[in-house]
């Protein structure tokens, strides 16, 4: 089952230096990665308070688009 997005963003504030966000779709991706899976950008913010606020915001925004994570099929217990 794919994790529910309000645990995701907790997971993100509760370390915001193990992530980025990528400088032109937004996306928070983990700190290690070269682009950007969604967007192949290669451009990144590690501020660890934007990367916080733009977590806050996944966790109470509707979704409105489909990410790399949307693609990849559900694992079977």
């Amino acid at each position: 089952m794919k994790p529910d997005r309000k645990e995701i963003a907790t997971s993100i504030t509760n370390d915001p230096s193990a992530y980025k966000l990528c400088a032109v779709c937004g996306a928070i991706v983990d700190k290690t990665v070269d682009s950007c899976p969604d967007c192949y950008a290669y451009r990144f913010d590690a501020d660890t308070e934007a990367v916080t606020n733009a977590a806050l915001d996944l966790a109470v925004k509707p979704r409105h688009a489909v990410s790399h994570l949307d693609m990849m099929p559900d694992a079977e217990n």
